[in-house]
């Protein structure tokens, strides 16, 4: 029974979803930097070009109508590069979690085109479900500016909800809507020890490592230069008229270096939280799986057969 209990806990699980990870990080890490990097580097090179060339663009154009469409053809490949690996990102919430139930079945991680298809092969149907998660979340959003009990009611709604990519993953029969009441049902009764999950991994695959590297580069003086590199867009930015305002109410002034070292922080975070999406995926897809044994679910629900590869056939055998 102590056994079970261990086995049931979530520092089982996260042990369990380390060595996993560790086990295939190279896989990991290669098949997350398009979709992480991309996104930076299609925003970057859509708003470098546009904000670098659009005084030229408007004192040579003939007109406001051809300088827009020029700023808008300049924006396009940047655009074009940043959806294309925003999708990829999204498709990794459902490969990545595919991808652990072939490391659990064969101890590695093979063809991982065969698992972004978990996902791709229903695009319809999950984008339906990408659809309905940024409505909740929307609603989250406008829930929790209300002061005081705001961030109560989005909290508990996400720690029920935090299942639904693993659901639409391993329960392909389930609509969009099915997803959302089958996490609820899973979570029931394991709210707190799903929430200490969640905070646990967040703590450390995202927090800890992005505050971590912050200190990496502070020691080696990296950050006032890196940090001048995003300096253009303070100096861009209209920042008398906000400091008037803040000075009037008694309020610390902002400065351009304030606005750099904000966005350095900020693309900084969501490199480190897009390039540890699979620890949190392969946790999660673990606790997915004590969920379904803890509710008296010896087999998990019926899932269409996905085909697999040779490789992993042969590692079966």
């Amino acid at each position: 029974m102590a056994k079970e209990k261990i086995k049931n806990s979530i520092w089982f699980v996260i042990f369990d979803g380390l060595k996993i990870y560790f086990s295939n990080i190279d896989k990991f890490i290669v098949y997350m930097l398009f979709p992480v990097f991309g996104q930076i580097i299609g925003l970057a090179l859509a708003f470098g070009l546009t904000v670098g060339f659009a005084d030229k663009i408007a004192q040579k154009a003939h007109s406001l109508n051809s300088a827009m469409a020029i700023i808008i053809l300049l924006a396009i490949p940047g655009l074009l590069i940043f959806l294309k690996a925003f999708w990829d990102y999204m498709v990794a919430y459902v490969a990545l979690n595919s991808m652990t139930e072939g490391a659990l079945t064969t101890g590695h991680v093979y063809d991982i085109q065969s698992h972004r298809q978990v996902a791709t092969r229903r695009a319809f149907k999950y984008i339906a479900f990408l659809f309905v998660v940024g409505i909740l979340s929307l609603v989250a959003v406008a829930f929790s500016i209300i002061p005081l009990l705001g961030l109560i009611p989005p909290l508990i709604f996400w720690v029920f909800f935090v299942l639904v990519y693993q659901i639409f993953t391993f329960e392909e029969e389930l609509s969009p809507k099915e997803c959302f009441r089958r996490s609820f049902e899973l979570v029931k009764g394991d709210w707190a020890r799903t929430f200490f999950l969640m905070v646990i991994l967040w703590f450390f695959s995202i927090y800890i490592i992005t505050m971590g590297v912050s200190v990496i580069f502070d020691c080696l003086h990296l950050t006032d230069k890196v940090c001048s590199l995003f300096d253009f867009i303070g100096n861009n930015m209209p920042l008398e008229y906000f400091n008037k305002a803040l000075r009037y109410i008694n309020k610390p002034e902002i400065t351009v270096n304030m606005i750099s070292k904000t966005i350095f922080m900020t693309i900084l975070g969501t490199i480190v939280a897009g390039l540890s999406l699979p620890i949190r995926s392969i946790c999660f897809t673990l606790w997915y799986k004590t969920m379904v044994t803890l509710k008296g679910e010896k087999t998990e629900p019926k899932q269409k057969k996905q085909k697999k590869s040779k490789k992993e056939k042969d590692a079966e055998e």
